[in-house]
């Protein structure tokens, strides 16, 4: 059976209305990407101004 483990990464939102991510934060998803970690899941918190990333990737034993 397929193991995997998760990582939660929190990223501060820029714009005043709209919830917009930076080039910094694409770069750094990007780099999670190459280590292998997938995005699973992305939500506003309740003040707004960040997010939450949920990554997940393979875990071998």
């Amino acid at each position: 059976m397929k193991k995997f483990e998760y990582k939660i990464e929190n990223f501060k939102t820029q714009g005043i209305v709209n919830i917009i991510l930076t080039k910094k934060d694409e770069n750094k998803m990007n780099l999670l990407g190459e280590e292998g970690w997938e995005l699973v899941s992305i939500n506003d918190t309740k003040n707004g101004r960040n997010v939450m990333a949920i990554f997940k990737r393979e875990k071998y034993e």
